[in-house]
């Protein structure tokens, strides 16, 4: 279990012990003006993440410290704090991935026009997966590829805005950080590509993370995704 504890004191640390505060909010605008809490997503430089309705929210100082906690629609623990510098917004935070502390990024990306035009992560990934699965079971992976400004609401049934011809790398790696599974291929004329994993017999109790990659001519995105694998089922069907 993720000491949060442990995360709010180092993430007290990085915002400093003097608070000088030259603007004022009133109570509920910083919330309002914090980005990620209104658009439900926030990055770190490899991957980007979707937060879900699990969070926890708290004021400090009459409401001009915000600290942010909770999961990703992913099962990664995350927490945030914001701030209001030189009338500017400030926020640093960081993620549990992979049993190791991942800074946030929250400066937006821009475009560099140079010879070549860096790629945009504007593709949607979204994935119907096997979240808890026994040894000698399949992980099954079903992955949809959007334009990000047609499917708003991350709706994975939706029949318009999706992207075919996409090209998709699937990672796994397991708890010691050594791949076990790899897959690539291109989404087809609704945007899936499904591929499957089987977990082998006697495999022991842990937790696999599962690395997506979407890439086409115009644009690059990345996702993260857990998955449990249990182990064997003992007869009464709990895991061993």
């Amino acid at each position: 279990m993720i000491n949060f504890f442990t995360i709010s004191v180092i993430l007290m640390i990085l915002i400093g012990s003097t608070i000088s505060m030259n603007y004022v909010y009133a109570e509920g605008d910083l919330l309002s003006d914090i980005k990620f809490l209104q658009t439900g997503e926030f990055s770190t430089d490899q991957n980007q993440f979707q937060i879900s309705n699990d969070v926890e929210i708290r004021e400090f100082f009459g409401g001009n410290i915000v600290r942010v906690s909770g999961l990703t629609i992913e099962g990664f623990p995350y927490i945030t704090y914001s701030r209001i510098i030189d009338e500017e917004i400030d926020t640093k935070g960081i993620i549990f991935i992979n049993g190791k502390f991942v800074s946030l990024s929250f400066i937006e990306k821009t475009m560099e026009t140079q010879n070549t035009v860096e790629k945009q992560e504007d593709l949607a990934i979204l994935v119907q997966y096997t979240q808890r699965v026994y040894s000698e079971k399949f992980v099954k992976l079903d992955i949809k590829i959007y334009d990000k400004q047609q499917n708003k609401l991350n709706d994975f049934y939706q029949n318009y805005g999706h992207i075919q011809n996409t090209n998709i790398g699937v990672t796994i790696v397991n708890e010691d950080n050594q791949e076990i599974f790899s897959s690539n291929g291109i989404t087809n004329e609704n945007g899936l590509f499904q591929t499957e994993y089987f977990i082998p017999e006697n495999s022991k109790r842990e937790t696999l993370t599962v690395s997506i990659t979407a890439e086409n001519e115009n644009s690059k995105s990345s996702k993260l995704l857990q998955v449990f694998s249990l182990g064997e089922p003992s007869d009464d069907g709990k895991s061993s």
